[in-house]
């Protein structure tokens, strides 16, 4: 909401565009009124939910889905019309599983029958096509060799999404009979964590072999290069290369994917590896110099984990 002191009336001639626009089907006009509206004024019960109308007409899911759990979280009201919009954001945007699961959690919380006998056929719908996509996912297995890494990868996560954890056993004897790239190793270890598989598995990174139970690690998100490397290293780019900063988390979530489940302080400690990384992004700007390259081991390591 604006600081700006609006024109007297403007409220009322912006809510009637609105209304107008709504009722002649112009929606994208209407979607541009509310923003303006939203720009000098909070949003009214109504107009909460004509602009979820409006979003929903124009096809803006994502849009949708995120304004939709706004107004839940601020209390507008009814509850029953913002989660409905909420779900069947989630349903267009092929969420399945996610549909499943907030349809089962909020069928107590709904106040009108009408509403159940909404989100039901479309808990029943989503289920179908979670089938559905399960039924390709199995196919999509038997043909893992023959799919590339971007397939293979975005498989696994899929897997992931839809608690698809009926292939454990598939996926755990690809692990331990298939040569697999590093970053492929470890979605499919976090698979086998989130399937509390737990047999012992090998792996090898950084050219050193470990031996781990996947349903006792602690997960791609809490791994300690996460929560230490990359806060550190961005600290130090934020300090000598803010430039490179944004570019910088996609390589270091790239790494921690790649050196998952290591203990990376086996390979170096935590300043050899953040010294390590600045000499990194420095080398990709053209600032590295001679006297720089104590660490160039690690360096190498480090640009080995792009492929």
């Amino acid at each position: 909401m604006s600081d700006v002191i609006p024109f007297p009336k403007l409220k009322e001639k912006l809510v009637r565009d609105i209304t107008e626009s709504v009722q002649d089907e112009n929606y994208e006009a209407a979607y541009d009124v509310i923003n303006e509206y939203e720009s000098y004024f909070e949003l009214t019960d109504k107009l909460a939910i004509l602009k979820c109308e409006v979003l929903w007409e124009l096809s803006a899911y994502l849009e949708l889905k995120e304004e939709a759990n706004i107004l839940l979280t601020l209390g507008y009201k009814p509850y029953d019309t913002y989660m409905t919009y909420y779900v069947k954001s989630l349903f267009e945007l092929e969420q399945y599983q996610s549909v499943i699961d907030i349809i089962e959690q909020v069928l107590d919380e709904v106040t009108e029958h009408q509403t159940r006998m909404t989100l039901l056929p479309i808990k029943d719908r989503a289920q179908s096509k979670l089938d559905e996509r399960k039924d390709y996912m199995a196919y999509r297995l038997q043909q893992f060799h023959s799919l590339n890494q971007h397939e293979q990868m975005q498989l696994i996560l899929s897997l992931i999404d839809d608690n698809a954890y009926q292939f454990t056993e598939s996926i755990s004897y690809l692990f331990n009979t298939s040569f697999m790239p590093t970053h492929i190793q470890s979605l499919m270890l976090e698979y086998l964590r989130l399937a509390e598989y737990d047999q012992c598995v090998s792996v090898t990174k950084a050219s050193k072999t470990i031996t781990v139970i996947p349903s006792k690690l602690i997960g791609l998100e809490h791994s300690q290069f996460k929560r230490i490397v990359v806060p550190e290293v961005i600290a130090l780019l934020e300090e000598h290369i803010p430039s490179l900063v944004q570019e910088a988390y996609i390589h270091l979530n790239t790494h921690n994917i790649a050196l998952y489940p290591l203990d990376i302080e086996e390979v170096a400690s935590i300043k050899e590896w953040k010294e390590a990384y600045l000499l990194y992004f420095k080398e990709m700007i053209g600032q590295m110099d001679e006297s720089e390259y104590a660490q160039q081991t690690l360096v190498e390591l480090i640009k080995s984990l792009n492929t």
